[in-house]
């Protein structure tokens, strides 16, 4: 495909439903997935008056945030990684603190040697 021939696809379906319509958001979406089925997706605007049924309270909500590196995205790398918290937890439980043995200078991996 070149440049000259692209056609790009239409536009998402934007729907402004009334506060009446959108009483049950679910049943509201089961109502448009006709029109927004064919194209992929749509955007919903809710009223302005209407307020979600859950609300955080920004004051009060906290969370202890953890660094993710790229290479731990995968399925493997989070498996290990629950598994050190686990070990971890079991360590402090018994009030110690797990230390990570090296061999030859290198981390022992002992999710892998569990395994």
């Amino acid at each position: 495909m070149t440049f000259e021939s692209y056609c790009s696809p239409p536009e998402a379906p934007v729907f402004y439903p009334t506060c009446d319509e959108f009483a049950d958001p679910l049943e509201y979406v089961e109502k448009i997935r006709p029109i927004a089925s064919r194209a992929g997706l749509c955007k919903i605007i809710p009223p302005k008056e209407w307020q979600p049924p859950f609300c955080v309270n920004v004051d009060e909500f906290r969370f202890t945030p953890r660094i993710q590196r790229i290479n731990e995205l995968e399925a493997g790398t989070r498996t290990k990684i629950k598994f050190y918290e686990r070990l971890t937890k079991l360590f402090e439980s018994q009030g110690n603190k797990l230390k990570i043995p090296t061999v030859e200078k290198e981390s022992l991996d002992l999710a892998k040697l569990h395994k």
